[in-house]
């Protein structure tokens, strides 16, 4: 019971004691629905004759497609909270050796949502790749030994590299494109025909001018692609005509003769901020395989908020009047807050 001064009162006791109330004010606080898009860094091609591309780093979207045809949710952010966003590298390739594979790609991280860096492509004679958010293409495994298998991609990320080939009896060969965030990478044609880079997924969380203005994904037809698997490299014998296309979201092209005399060209390394997978070395001349783009990250939240960016990170924030914000995370990894 309250005495007479207790809680500063100089005159007649309180008749209610409030020592078991809670001093602070606790208000709820509101629940935010975040749509976001979370690519990973992509793989970078093997190196050698009959190579594999670069896998695609992992896509994870709510808008638009996601990697490997999933449906995802939004996440749910608290007001007050912070989290943490990662910009996944990608997979740089080592000095040309002829036989090493890919090296595979940092994932990217926002929040609880972590999307998986795309897997290096084999390299020639029985050197293997990786699996990742899209798998690294198959390369030729030497001899009589059947073809090498593409890697596998993550679910609801990227999908498999394509496999590889080996035409034993004539010594002609080529290795799969690396996986793509929108389908598998292409199996060899045969011969000296590398198999193409799967293509991205198509996302709609940024449009075609927001995308070329801040110089991500790739833009082709009035769709914006992320994640496009690395092309595959053939045989010595390959003529310019048979060089294998990187996928539509950033793949790089497989190195190839520009005519039947020797002159090459290099293999391309993936666009940065596509998630792309690196396109395989050939084994002519003295290049490395290309190597993998790096990823993105990418939230789209109601504009009433503003969000507090840890200086490691490189953004942009889009506002616009359909009333919500744009923030476009290029590189680093950090603490942001809403």
């Amino acid at each position: 019971m309250a005495t007479r001064d207790s809680h500063g009162y100089k005159g007649n006791a309180p008749t209610q004691s409030y020592r078991g109330f809670d001093r602070k004010y606790k208000p709820l606080r509101a629940k935010i629905n975040v749509d976001y898009l979370v690519v990973a860094g992509g793989g970078s091609g093997g190196d050698g004759t009959a190579a594999g591309g670069g896998g695609a780093g992992g896509v994870r979207s709510t808008m638009g497609a996601t990697g490997g045809g999933c449906s995802v949710e939004p996440v749910k952010l608290t007001e007050g909270m912070s989290f943490t966003v990662t910009v996944g590298a990608g997979g740089v390739a080592g000095t040309y050796s002829d036989n090493t594979a890919g090296a595979s790609g940092s994932n990217s991280v926002f929040s609880t949502i972590t999307s998986t860096g795309g897997g290096g492509g084999s390299g020639y004679y029985n050197t293997h790749g990786s699996t990742g958010g899209s798998g690294g293409g198959g390369g030729y495994r030497g001899g009589d030994i059947a073809a090498g298998y593409g890697l596998a991609g993550t679910s609801c990320q990227g999908y498999a590299g394509g496999n590889g080939h080996n035409a034993a009896t004539s010594g002609r060969t080529s290795g799969g494109g690396g996986g793509g965030a929108g389908a598998v990478g292409a199996n060899s044609g045969g011969l000296d025909l590398p198999g193409d880079g799967g293509i991205g997924a198509i996302v709609t969380i940024i449009s075609t001018s927001e995308a070329s203005s801040a110089s991500v994904g790739e833009v082709d037809s009035g769709n914006v692609y992320f994640g496009g698997g690395g092309g595959a490299s053939g045989g010595s014998n390959c003529q310019g005509s048979d060089f294998a296309q990187g996928g539509k979201g950033g793949g790089g092209e497989g190195q190839f003769p520009d005519d039947g005399s020797g002159s090459v060209n290099n293999a391309e390394n993936a666009t940065a901020n596509t998630g792309g997978g690196g396109g395989a070395s050939l084994g002519l001349g003295s290049a490395a395989s290309g190597n993998g783009g790096s990823g993105v990250v990418i939230l789209r939240y109601p504009a009433i908020h503003d969000l507090s960016i840890g200086a490691g990170l490189t953004s942009t924030t889009i506002a616009y009047s359909g009333g919500f914000k744009k923030t476009i995370f290029t590189a680093g990894t950090g603490t942001v807050g809403i």
